[in-house]
């Protein structure tokens, strides 16, 4: 991968891949670049003529992890940075879970750069689940000094798949946690796990989000998974009537981490959306 520093000594790492309208993608807690791969977006973005450019945000190998915390506000200027070192704008930025964040805002403090956004598992009021967790996890690290990597495991297991694959597919749970097991290695340092944890409490927090979403005027998609329990399908609408050029698509049967475990209903609903907004200007 490629590296740049935006701003403050941290240098963060990134590929690009394909040719047109430029599309940046922007993961979640502790996502590698790779995941975009892995689910198939990135390669059908591509295919479908956009240049797309990934990235390891701040805490993620191989980029740099500063000493947490870390904020939202932080986050958007790192991809700030990186698409102005690129020279790039007019970007449909595609952000997951915390990556929505990020996206969300970037898209309202920096509008020169972008066109168009999707905000996908990540918008909307905070949940009673997602309180409860983001509680137990602030407190776990006051009195341990970081996230235990085992609650990080067991919450993202239990959020991460629909309920009747918890209940009845053993052999997939159990994949799961090999997975999340490998996941550990891809933080740069444990600073770079508490700090996206201490980014995601702080903006889930911040009783000025709903509200400001009215000041985004580029084109938005809100996408919410069914059974997502951290930004369900109630969430996602209500953020999207309240930005001014809003659009909701829930995808059935997927929990939170169904960008992996339903690509093609995930990939057909982002596609389509670029496919109504790649033609019009913001």
């Amino acid at each position: 991968m490629e590296s740049v520093s935006v701003g403050g000594g941290v240098r963060i790492a990134y590929e690009r891949c394909g040719a047109g309208r430029p599309v940046a993608l922007v993961g979640g807690t502790g996502m590698p670049p790779v995941a975009w791969e892995l689910c198939g977006l990135r390669s059908a973005l591509v295919d479908a003529g956009f240049k797309v450019v990934t990235y390891a945000a701040r805490g993620v190998a191989p980029s740099d992890a500063p000493p947490a915390p870390y904020t939202v506000e932080a986050l958007a200027t790192d991809l700030a940075g990186l698409l102005d070192a690129l020279q790039l704008t007019d970007v449909t930025v595609i952000g997951y879970s915390l990556g929505s964040f990020t996206t969300e805002l970037l898209a309202r403090t920096r509008p020169d750069l972008v066109r168009a956004a999707v905000l996908l598992a990540g918008a909307g009021p905070m949940t009673a689940v997602l309180d409860a967790v983001l509680q137990t996890g602030t407190a776990l690290g006051s009195v341990t000094g970081h996230v235990p990597p085992a609650f990080t495991k067991l919450q993202t297991l239990l959020t991460s798949l629909p309920p009747e694959v918890l209940r009845d597919d053993e052999e997939q749970v159990r994949t799961w946690l090999e997975l999340l097991d490998a996941q550990e290695s891809l933080w740069a340092s444990r600073e770079g796990a508490a700090g996206q944890f201490a980014a995601c409490d702080r903006w889930a927090r911040d009783g000025h989000r709903m509200s400001a979403l009215a000041d985004i005027r580029q084109p938005v998609l809100v996408a919410a998974f069914e059974h997502d329990l951290y930004f369900p399908a109630r969430s996602g609408k209500a953020a999207a009537d309240a930005l001014a050029r809003g659009e909701f698509v829930a995808i059935p049967g997927a929990a939170h981490a169904g960008l992996l475990t339903h690509p093609k209903e995930t990939t057909e609903a982002l596609l389509a959306f670029l496919a109504r907004t790649s033609t019009t200007r913001s």
